[in-house]
């Protein structure tokens, strides 16, 4: 994989269970963190527990006996059941009160019982099935008693909107036509989904579909992250955005030195957030003062994430940019374990040995007591303790 220096990612601005039980993931000149299990679910989209422990998985894999979402044993990695649908690319999941919601590009959306994986109900979403396979990036999104499906490309070839289906039954409540795609992944509250777009706007949608209101920050945007009361993105214009949910106003803004790929970490009082700058950083959430800092490797792809009382980032990989940069490799590709006052514990890099068996590592997830990685080829479980006892 070529390699993105710091000065060019500033640039960018403008299932085969059964490695289980501990083995060592080594990076070089490190020591080595444990992994619970490996499974060989090719092109893993995301992972999910619910709040009765089960474990589910998805795949972006378009075959059709790649499943759209399945059960896994939390211990060892075995898939207990399988859903699949026609051959089509198939998003991230989402999960709310026991059940898991995925689309896919053969233009079906699912529902299924997470405990079971027993369908609960299968929908048609049209269109979709054009030749951006951005359309399916991210995971429908629970609200209330309501899904909000994001289905939004960057080639024009689909109509960007954001759809609502009824949770019992999959049926279509409203579709909301978007003015620009989706710059990253939207943010929920308890009243509605917080839109990005790559025109620098963003949207509140509540839910019913209606917008509460347009915010213009004028230029591209990164996920959203919610917390109560307010929403924080990352801007191009290398800040920390702070907006209110109620009315769209920007209540802070906190300088950055690049764009944010990754969705902010919302805690009771702070907010940590991971940049292309190659640093990870904590605020004040209510005063937008920084905190800390740590000066890490590369540029954070994913994370920061909460596990436990410590956080977990991820730097390098390939990842894919929203709007007109396309796909940037960086390498090299890091996990990194702090704590909430910025105290390193770990650094470990995650490029060869012994990752020759699921390939290159794509992204970093936290899921229960723990986080999963993502590969080309598999999904690999680390050992809680790798991450709380480090």
């Amino acid at each position: 994989m070529p390699s993105m220096t710091r000065r060019g990612a500033l640039g960018v601005v403008a299932s085969v269970a059964g490695i289980a039980g501990c083995a060592g993931l080594r990076g070089e000149g490190t020591h080595p963190i444990q992994r619970s299990w490996y499974t060989g679910i090719h092109e893993p989209s995301s992972v999910a527990t619910t709040s009765a422990g089960h474990l589910i998985a998805g795949s972006h894999s378009p075959f059709r006996d790649r499943p759209i979402v399945a059960g896994l044993d939390i211990q060892t990695g075995e898939t207990t059941w399988t859903v699949t649908v026609s051959k089509g690319q198939k998003s991230p999941i989402g999960v709310g009160d026991g059940q898991a919601y995925a689309i896919s590009k053969a233009e079906t959306m699912v529902a299924v019982d997470a405990a079971t994986g027993d369908t609960i109900w299968q929908r048609p979403l049209t269109p979709i099935d054009d030749a951006d396979p951005g359309v399916v990036e991210f995971a429908p999104i629970p609200l209330g008693d309501r899904i909000v499906v994001p289905i939004s490309g960057t080639e024009d070839d689909v109509p960007d909107r954001l759809v609502g289906v009824a949770r019992a039954d999959g049926e279509t409540l409203f579709i909301h036509p978007l003015s620009a795609s989706l710059s990253g992944a939207p943010g929920v509250t308890s009243g509605g989904v917080i839109a990005p777009l790559v025109d620098g706007r963003v949207l509140f949608l509540d839910r019913t579909g209606a917008v509460k209101w347009t915010r213009e920050v004028g230029t591209a945007l990164s996920a959203v992250g919610a917390g109560d009361g307010t929403a924080y993105l990352g801007a191009a214009t290398e800040e920390l955005l702070a907006l209110d949910t109620a009315t769209g106003s920007v209540a802070w803004r906190s300088s950055l030195a690049n764009t944010v790929f990754a969705r902010p970490l919302v805690t009771d009082d702070r907010v940590y957030v991971g940049g292309a700058d190659y640093t990870l950083r904590a605020f004040d959430a209510a005063s937008g003062q920084q905190l800390w800092r740590d000066d890490l490797r590369n540029a954070v792809t994913h994370g920061p994430m909460q596990v436990g009382g410590r956080l977990v980032t991820l730097v390098g990989g390939t990842h894919h940019i929203r709007g007109p940069s396309g796909t940037i490799p960086f390498s090299p590709t890091v996990l990194y374990v702090h704590e909430q006052d910025g105290t390193r514990i770990r650094a470990v890099p995650l490029n060869g040995r012994p990752f020759e068996d699921g390939g290159s590592v794509e992204w970093a997830q936290a899921a229960g007591e723990t986080v999963y990685l993502g590969q080309t080829f598999g999904l690999t479980r680390v050992a809680p303790e790798a991450i709380t006892d480090a």
